[in-house]
């Protein structure tokens, strides 16, 4: 499917849409959140024009996010986005939501999620538009804690990533083991079914939802010495990823030596300089944005019945992968290169 396909729009939208309050603009189209945050300049305000309220942190992935969804709406829609920083406080997002009285809110990450989510709690009588949800872990549980939201999840199927692997190394890929809190419990019994299609066993152990690292090398060394796995998932869960001197206390001092290669869901995870994750599958940032600029359009074509709308998964996906770590620990297929987005040495 092409971008351009991804981004097609159904048309007898805009007569409903010009009925939603209008969104004020900050002056000069400036950025508004945060104080002392990067300046992002939105597209000029214009009159009678239904808006979009975009809240996110600046970092690249997230820009990179926006710019095709910016690029995507803006003929159609106003654009007001909102930095969202750790000194952020459901008041201030949610404030300025209300102020702005877009016809969709585009909310990117967990944190800012949470952030409206409380704000909605404090105020039960203030009115919830239509919320998309992006670049965001567990987005159906996520879904559940705002009044009226859909959105585009950001894991990628495990089969995808454990196909992909298979691509790319000669040693073989039909166990693949993971590690999983109880919130995560049902996304991985999902990927079960997904993955016996492709004759892989995942292999799963539960973890407490305050596994120590201690704990999680124990649970890894299960699947890798007592459950015999030819690879190991690691899930977008902050609470086993946590930060880097976690996942040197963990992951990589249990499997630094393993021979058994990590599938990971973050890019900046695949790195020779550093290695730990052998092959990355993430979502195509741009075309995530263009994916998300569609489900507005067509939320729009629906009168903002959010309801009618389950959460999608993404559309593209892009590969990363560790040449060198491949290449020397696990094998490299002599026609891996044609399956890999970057690969990395």
């Amino acid at each position: 499917m092409s971008q351009r396909a991804v981004c097609s729009r159904r048309s007898g939208w805009l007569l409903m849409s010009l009925c939603v309050a209008l969104a004020s603009c900050a002056p000069g189209g400036r950025l508004a959140g945060a104080p002392g945050s990067a300046a992002i300049v939105d597209p000029p305000a214009r009159g009678g024009v239904p808006s979009i309220f975009l809240a996110m942190p600046s970092s690249p992935s997230f820009l990179e996010v926006r710019k095709s969804f910016v690029s995507e709406v803006r003929k159609t829609f106003d654009v007001r986005t909102f930095v969202v920083a750790p000194t952020t406080t459901p008041d201030d997002l949610g404030t300025a939501i209300q102020r702005a009285r877009p016809a969709c809110v585009v909310l990117m990450n967990n944190a800012t999620i949470n952030l409206v989510g409380r704000y909605e709690l404090a105020h039960p009588a203030e009115p919830s538009p239509p919320t998309v949800l992006l670049m965001a872990s567990l987005i159906e549980e996520m879904q559940t804690t705002l009044k009226r939201a859909t959105g585009i999840a950001y894991e990628v199927p495990g089969v995808t990533a454990f196909v992909n692997l298979r691509s790319v190394i000669k040693a073989p890929v039909n166990r693949v083991g993971v590690i999983y809190r109880p919130t995560l419990r049902k996304f991985v019994e999902r990927q079960r079914g997904l993955a016996a299609r492709e004759h892989i066993d995942i292999v799963s152990i539960p973890v407490a939802s305050d596994v120590s690292a201690d704990e999680l090398r124990e649970a890894l060394d299960g699947l890798v010495k007592d459950r015999h796995v030819d690879a190991v998932w690691m899930l977008n869960d902050n609470a086993l990823v946590r930060d880097a001197q976690f996942r040197d206390e963990a992951w990589r001092a249990e499997l630094g030596d393993s021979k058994v290669p990590l599938i990971v869901g973050v890019a900046n995870l695949v790195n020779p300089d550093s290695p730990l994750g052998a092959l990355a599958v993430v979502p195509d940032h741009e075309a995530l944005g263009l994916q998300a600029a569609n489900m507005v359009f067509e939320l729009a074509d629906d009168r903002w019945r959010v309801e009618l709308h389950p959460v999608e998964l993404p559309v593209s996906v892009k590969t990363v992968v560790d040449i060198r770590l491949v290449r020397e620990n696990f094998g490299l297929r002599p026609e891996a290169l044609r399956h890999v987005d970057r690969a990395l040495e």
